[in-house]
């Protein structure tokens, strides 16, 4: 049988980009509109298996459409579209809207294409993951059996981080991707939490480099050095879960990693649905020279065991 026409929802508020992405995607079957409450509801009546969103919008927000559409219709993969660096809607399309990939206008056709194909196969290969509260039980069990990995060389943030984490989880503190590295061997980690960069240079390598072989673990990234291209890699190379900017309140970190550990708990008992946070392919030639070598071959051969589940991929 011949597989069914690629599904496109095209959101933004220029006709124009509306008409160029509707030449892009010609040989799918796309639908375009200028308004938002009628992209959320198109979302589910045309069953779209990816959502193209700009972000600048006057009636709403690309974030929030996506962020009702991730409600309403969670099969979809959500795609964000901006002229613009704006660091608050980045953070907000990690931390509401949870977007597959981010693009910049002008976009490269060929990039774009690549991208909605690929999430298109995701949205009809991989189960559909629709994140909720665990219940009390499967809590405690989480709290029991899964690690939390701190990233942090500050030795202020630290502290703060082990006030806020160690009364509730099994918390676990290193410097350096190497101490990292031997606690992620070790023990079953679900959650790893960083900054971008530190006396022994850039976290984020680490983070894209566990991210693509280990979709599975949710990355929260706490910084006070995020500018708007940094987010958009830890988005389209790191899939990072929430990024928070110091200083660290302690409402909003509990609230971040009680969710991140209901995201590893949940994609434990659903491995399939991980493809679902698969990151943009990374050369090992683009890896930095500290981790292109060991360290790397020591992030691909992670066993499965301490990481709680087969792998997804």
């Amino acid at each position: 049988m011949t597989e069914p026409r690629i599904r496109v929802l095209c959101i933004d508020d220029e006709a124009r980009i509306l008409r160029a992405l509707k030449a892009l995607f010609r040989d799918m079957e796309v639908y375009t509109t200028t308004e938002p409450t009628e992209a959320i509801r198109w979302s589910v009546e045309h069953d779209i298996d990816v959502v193209v969103c700009d972000q600048r919008m006057p009636k709403m927000q690309g974030i929030e459409v996506l962020r009702e559409i991730r409600i309403a219709h969670p099969r979809a993969m959500r795609v964000l579209l901006t002229g613009y660096a704006d660091l608050n809607a980045v953070l907000g399309s990690v931390n509401e809207g949870e977007v597959f990939r981010y693009v910049n206008k002008p976009w490269d056709n060929t990039e774009l294409r690549e991208i909605v194909q690929l999430a298109s196969k995701i949205a009809r290969d991989t189960p559909v993951f629709q994140e909720k509260p665990i219940d009390e039980f499967d809590r405690e069990q989480a709290r029991r059996q899964v690690g939390i990995l701190v990233i942090e060389d500050d030795p202020e943030t630290q502290q703060r981080m082990r006030e806020i984490l160690q009364p509730h989880y099994q918390v676990r503190f290193v410097t350096s991707p190497e101490r990292a590295l031997h606690v992620l061997e070790q023990h079953e980690t679900g959650v790893v939490i960083s900054e971008t960069a530190g006396q022994h240079g850039d976290f984020t390598a680490l983070i894209k480099a566990l991210k693509q072989y280990h979709p599975h673990i949710a990355t929260v990234v706490v910084t006070d050095r995020a500018n708007s291209q940094v987010a958009i890699d830890l988005i389209n190379e790191g899939q990072v879960f929430r990024l928070l900017l110091k200083p660290v309140r302690m409402g909003s970190c509990r609230l971040s990693v009680d969710a991140a550990v209901g995201r590893y708990w949940q994609l434990k008992q659903n491995p399939q649905a991980a493809r679902r946070f698969l990151v943009a392919a990374r050369p090992d030639a683009q890896m930095p020279s500290w981790l292109a070598g060991n360290l790397l071959q020591r992030i691909r051969l992670l066993p499965s065991r301490l990481l709680g589940m087969a792998r997804a991929h």
